[in-house]
């Protein structure tokens, strides 16, 4: 997919009903997928003791499937909370190229109108924006549109997983374990830039690797994850 580069003032931009329709119908598949994983989260969530409103506060809030998934796999009896947080901001980081780009689209909408709608941003209602984007006018609709069946799939899924009658200790437990790889591994092909991604995620696995054999698998991800990037972002390199 090749991201649009024309100017503000260029570009046409609205935020339409169709637009809104056009992208919820496109993205409903989304309510099922993201259902079933916001399931696991509250599933996992009550395994480590979490009560049923700080659950789901955590899906509607935070938000981030990757930074949940990571930051529960450091939950302890007392949650390190800036470790955490720190883990939160590095998985999330890239939500700033997204914004950036989503600026070059909607730069010229109020922001009264942008801002509510990018609280609902996802990694995949932002390639489906970007893609529609390029065949039509850009469209803030499609873009709340597309990521609504996200939210409501993933918020609802956790609060319904944390309902239903199912063991933390069962083999959804072994799901939620592997949530945070799942997660990463999702994001892959969007990420993919040809050959000049190899020696990035290179220096990214074998970072991670050097780490993981004197600190957390979590801390390892995120190191090793925080060297790709640095490096990309040394070259110049375009998201």
């Amino acid at each position: 997919m090749t991201i649009i580069t024309e100017t503000v003032s260029e570009r046409k931009s609205r935020c339409s009903s169709a637009g809104f329709r056009r992208g919820f119908i496109k993205a409903l598949p989304f309510l099922f997928s993201n259902g079933v994983a916001g399931v696991v989260m509250g599933v996992a969530y009550r395994g480590v003791g979490l009560g049923f409103a700080p659950a789901v506060l955590f899906s509607v809030v935070v938000y981030s499937a990757t930074a949940q998934a990571v930051t529960l796999g450091m939950w302890a009896a007392a949650p390190p909370i800036l470790p955490m947080i720190v883990a939160c901001v590095a998985t999330n980081a890239r939500y700033l190229v997204m914004g950036a780009h989503l600026h070059q689209l909607f730069g010229r909408l109020r922001k009264r109108i942008t801002l509510p709608i990018l609280f609902l941003l996802a990694d995949a209602s932002w390639l489906m924006t970007a893609a529609d984007a390029e065949s039509n006018d850009a469209d803030a609709g499609y873009l709340l549109g597309a990521s609504a069946p996200m939210a409501i799939g993933w918020m609802g899924g956790t609060a319904l997983g944390y309902g239903l009658p199912l063991k933390p200790g069962g083999p959804l437990a072994i799901a939620a374990s592997l949530l945070p790889a799942a997660f990463i591994v999702t994001l892959l092909p969007s990420q993919w830039r040809g050959k000049r991604s190899i020696l990035p995620w290179l220096l990214a696995a074998a970072t991670a690797f050097l780490v993981s054999r004197f600190a957390a698998p979590n801390w390892a991800m995120l190191i090793g994850g925080a060297a790709g990037t640095g490096l990309s972002m040394l070259r110049g390199d375009r998201a």
